[in-house]
């Protein structure tokens, strides 16, 4: 009966294409901007993640997340390091500035300065040059994204230059660095090169990172740092946490969560009333099979095997072109951080497949409402 089924729902091509399709459209929708969702909050801790060895971050108490910030005193980097349960700490200093090359080319930039001894806070990986370059005074190391901004069109970026304020940088180095959540290039330099650049500011250190001692209890250093110097400390993980929660704080999930929604709503609607559709012009068929004995169990069957060919054929295209999709969006340097989750787009086909399954039982109610007689009308 099964078989039946199938040569039945093929035979309607266009009904059986507009399912598919539709099915294919809805699944895309859905995971295209759940996709886009979960990579945009991914991109709020890019920084943080790329700074592997810090275990913790210290900073002030008003600080929500990475990208508004408030630098600590000059005395917290001593205190931090002479609390009980720290092995080691460095100073990080980020700040943000305006950037231009010789060919005109302005852009706001990011830039981590990072402790010359340790280099703690450079990006793990480097595309070109070494790290080590950028102990020189004057001398930086860019991201993809910024070298595509600033020198566009440039196959090699070592060597050029860009001004920030009164200061002509040398870039040294083509990093890894993750997509930020700003779009902004992002620039990692020697902490000496950046306090060369600051302006109109006393305190020159924005986090302090460091690594707990082993067996360290970190609930209780965390408490130490802030009822005796007032300082915030928070793991890695705790830091990309509460800049995602500042910024699913700002609407942006409910943006996406309505297209989310309009795309399940608009599969659902309109695969069940093709669906349906179907059935309805089937009926005479459906009915000498009633005449001949199918039972409502077999009947059940055959549309489930129908309903269950369609949203696979649908899931399994939609699927392909949401991640065909997010891996162009990678080729672009600010979009390399978009991806596709795998339990994204199993959720999706789950949620399509269990609305789908109220639009089968409602055509099977059609079903069971035949008369046997219909096949002579």
């Amino acid at each position: 009966m099964i078989g039946l089924a199938l040569q039945m729902l093929r035979a309607d091509r266009a009904k059986y294409f507009a399912m598919i399709l539709a099915v294919a459209l809805s699944i895309f929708l859905m995971q295209n901007q759940a996709s886009i969702m979960m990579s945009v909050f991914a991109m709020t801790g890019s920084q943080i993640r790329d700074v592997s060895e810090a275990e913790f971050w210290v900073m002030e108490p008003d600080t929500e997340c990475f990208d508004q910030v408030k630098p600590v005193p000059a005395s917290a980097l001593y205190q931090v390091r002479g609390t009980e349960g720290v092995s080691w700490a460095v100073p990080l200093t980020k700040i943000d500035g305006y950037a231009r090359t010789e060919f005109g080319k302005l852009s706001v930039v990011t830039m981590m300065g990072v402790d010359d001894a340790s280099l703690v806070g450079l990006p793990p990986r480097i595309l070109k040059g070494k790290a080590e370059a950028v102990r020189e005074r004057g001398t930086v190391m860019i991201d993809p994204g910024g070298a595509n901004l600033l020198f566009p069109g440039e196959k090699d970026v070592i060597g050029k230059r860009v001004r920030i304020g009164s200061e002509s940088l040398r870039v040294v180095a083509l990093s890894d660095a993750s997509a930020p959540f700003t779009g902004f290039p992002i620039l990692h330099m020697a902490r000496t090169t950046t306090l060369m650049l600051r302006q109109a500011e006393e305190r020159d250190t924005t986090f302090i990172v460091g690594a707990y001692k082993p067996g360290a209890d970190v609930a209780a250093v965390e408490r130490s740092l802030r009822e005796r110097f007032g300082l915030k400390a928070l793991t890695a993980e705790g830091f990309m946490k509460s800049s995602r929660d500042y910024y699913a704080a700002q609407g942006i999930p409910l943006l996406f969560g309505l297209t989310i929604v309009i795309g399940l709503v608009v599969g659902t609607v309109i695969t069940g009333q093709t669906f349906m559709m179907f059935v309805k012009e089937n009926s005479r068929h459906l009915a000498v099979l009633k005449v001949v004995g199918v039972t409502a169990r077999q009947f059940a069957g055959m549309l489930a095997a129908q309903a269950a060919t369609v949203v696979f054929l649908g899931c399994c295209f939609g699927t392909a072109l949401a991640a065909g999709t997010s891996e162009l969006a990678r080729e672009l340097p600010f979009l390399r951080g978009v991806f596709l989750p795998g339990w994204v787009a199993v959720a999706t086909c789950v949620a399509l497949a269990a609305v789908t399954g109220v639009a089968v039982m409602v055509s099977f109610r059609t079903i069971q409402q035949l008369e046997p007689a219909a096949v002579f009308r």
